[in-house]
């Protein structure tokens, strides 16, 4: 049988809708949208956090630069303790005793009841132009027709020195003495056993030796006189040796000078000095001016140990108008208790036949020993011992 022939009328067959080529390109679209705004979503949130960590730190604040270091202030309590040393050298070396001083204080302000003479233009001048190391502020002021010294710090007075005569009391004529012990300052212990003696001894120092200061101070504090020992070229020099800051005649006047205001400052309350060795330079009479200028500037007096006979010091301070005395005799050159107790007496008659004497002695274990002794028989003999000054040629 012939095959059948279509109608024309037929129509194909429907595909399903997952055959359909436009539902699978929907659907690539669709994806597509999703990893966008996916990618999108986070790009929001993760850039900002990049670029804050890709961003460089913010710049640290400066630091502020360090403030200038002011170096403290002299402690008040210090500077006042400064002020005062400085003012009882003034008035050692015029001459007055602590003994004539009354001390009193108001507040900030130190006053000194002074019984003794108003300073000399010299030691002021040197005063004057200390004062200014000690504290930058503090000044002097000197009235010397009303008997006053001010000291001001700043604005404010610190302290006051008020200067009036001594009354005059008549006195009985006694046979006076003084005994210098020299070559001071190697220990404190020979200074205590001294000290511990009854006798107004004066306190001659070498200001080269170690414990000089810390002798002088506590000489000043037991109501002792203090003097440097000054180191001076001998004649056997230099098989014998004065000390590394001695004076001797080859030095230049400026030298001399330098080195004689070195002793000054390393032997505090000094009032005056005299020849350790020297048998040749106190007979050199261009360096003896220069040392005796040097004294009579700061107020200080000079005391010829007499180490040779040809000395010149004792009429080369009187002609430079340096208040002056000089030895009668040596106490100790042999350093026996015996020998040295009968030179003391012989210091003692000496001393009563001419109104007054000067001996010299060292440190030595049996001239401390002859001293505590021979003390009870000078008070008996009506002997006063004193400070040297007090024997002074004026």
């Amino acid at each position: 049988m012939p095959p059948q022939k279509k109608s024309r009328s037929q129509k194909p067959r429907k595909r399903g809708k997952a055959g359909k080529p436009e539902t699978g390109h929907r659907l690539k679209v669709l994806f597509v949208s999703l990893f966008l705004l996916g990618f999108l979503l986070v790009s929001l949130i993760v850039l900002p956090q990049l670029r804050q960590g890709l961003r460089p730190p913010p710049p640290a604040p400066p630091v502020p630069a360090a403030a200038p270091v002011t170096p403290p202030a002299t402690p008040p309590a210090t500077l006042f303790e400064d002020i005062r040393v400085e003012v009882e050298s003034v008035l050692l070396r015029s001459g007055i005793s602590l003994s004539q001083v009354d001390i009193s204080r108001s507040g900030d302000l130190i006053r000194y009841e002074v019984q003794g003479a108003f300073p000399p233009d010299a030691l002021l001048d040197e005063f004057s132009r200390r004062l200014p190391g000690l504290a930058a502020d503090l000044r002097l002021e000197a009235l010397a027709h009303e008997g006053e010294l001010h000291i001001y710090r700043g604005e404010a007075m610190v302290y006051l020195l008020h200067f009036r005569p001594p009354p005059v009391r008549p006195t009985k004529a006694r046979a006076r003495a003084a005994i210098i012990m020299d070559d001071l300052g190697r220990d404190l212990e020979t200074a205590r056993d001294l000290l511990a003696i009854d006798l107004k001894v004066t306190f001659a120092i070498l200001p080269g030796e170690p414990y000089a200061a810390k002798v002088a101070t506590l000489a000043h504090r037991e109501g002792r006189e203090v003097m440097i020992h000054i180191p001076m070229e001998p004649q056997s020099y230099p098989a014998t040796d004065p000390g590394g800051d001695a004076l001797l005649i080859g030095q230049s006047p400026e030298e001399i000078r330098r080195r004689f205001q070195g002793f000054i400052e390393r032997v505090p309350y000094a009032v005056g000095g005299n020849n350790h060795m020297g048998s040749r330079f106190t007979e050199y009479r261009e360096g003896m001016e220069v040392v005796l200028a040097a004294m009579k500037e700061t107020g200080l007096f000079f005391v010829d140990s007499r180490t040779t006979g040809h000395s010149l010091a004792f009429a080369e301070a009187r002609r430079a108008g340096v208040p002056a005395a000089a030895r009668d005799l040596f106490l100790d050159n042999e350093q026996d208790v015996e020998q040295i107790s009968r030179e003391i007496r012989k210091l003692a008659v000496l001393a009563g036949r001419q109104g007054q004497a000067v001996g010299i002695c060292h440190p030595h274990a049996q001239t401390l020993e002859a001293l505590r002794r021979e003390a009870p028989y000078l008070k008996q003999q009506g002997i006063e011992i004193v400070p040297v000054s007090q024997l002074l040629v004026r």
